[in-house]
């Protein structure tokens, strides 16, 4: 009787592990890896950002400070040219 009661607990166990802790335990890891991927991913996306933001401002730092523009741009007003 002990036997099949320890036989029964044995059948149990083994469905346990292998029907429910295995695919969790699977699943939790390539979760992981999907996120670890994305965050690569965006961590990329971000140094390129900066690196252009950076090339951005050498590159207006290269001008000469005391010069104007085209146009001499005060407040929000904007001058435009009619086309006709």
């Amino acid at each position: 009787m002990t036997f099949i009661l320890w036989a029964i607990v044995a059948f149990i166990l083994y469905r346990f592990v292998t029907g429910f802790l295995i695919p969790v335990v699977r699943t939790t890891s390539q979760v992981k890896k999907q996120f670890n991927a994305m965050r690569q991913q965006m961590e990329q996306a971000q140094q390129q950002y900066q690196q252009q933001a950076q090339g951005a401002q050498a590159t207006q730092q290269t001008n000469a400070p005391g010069t104007k523009g085209k146009y001499d741009i005060e407040g929000e007003y904007i001058p435009f040219e009619d086309v006709k």
